[in-house]
């Protein structure tokens, strides 16, 4: 009984894996948090494990506009490569070598009073070789 426990708890905390026909290099692809999209052959795959959404509200007075952080994991022929890109600081990205990822749109924009949570996110990526 202990085990079978352990095992729901284990598989619990699992990221869902969605394969994509369509995940391509070069192609804007839309993604969720916490999911694994790969490609169908199985060659690379992308996860992403973190969103911050500093953007200001619709509604809100800002003195900035904010941006979106995204911190995920590209893996390229069993090859493993950890990245973290912003929308608006990008000197501060980390890529992935070899690789350029851009966050194209991060979807539904904050509203003033309404709270959001990042896995309610749908982040749109553009991910090239270099």
């Amino acid at each position: 009984m202990y085990f079978l426990i352990l095992f729901l708890l284990a598989a619990s905390s699992c990221e869902d894996k969605v394969i994509d026909q369509d995940f391509a290099f070069g192609r804007e692809i839309s993604l969720e948090v916490n999911k694994l999209y790969a490609s169908n052959n199985g060659n690379y795959a992308v996860i992403i494990n973190e969103v911050s959404d500093s953007r200001c509200a619709d509604g809100a007075m800002c003195v900035w506009a904010g941006e979106v952080t995204v911190k995920g994991e590209l893996t390229v022929e069993g090859n493993k490569s950890s990245f973290e890109i912003h929308s608006v600081v990008s000197q501060q990205n980390k890529q992935p070598e070899g690789y350029t990822v851009q966050i194209i749109d991060a979807k539904p924009y904050p509203k003033l009073g309404v709270e959001s949570k990042p896995e309610d996110l749908i982040i749109n990526l553009l991910i090239k070789v270099n």
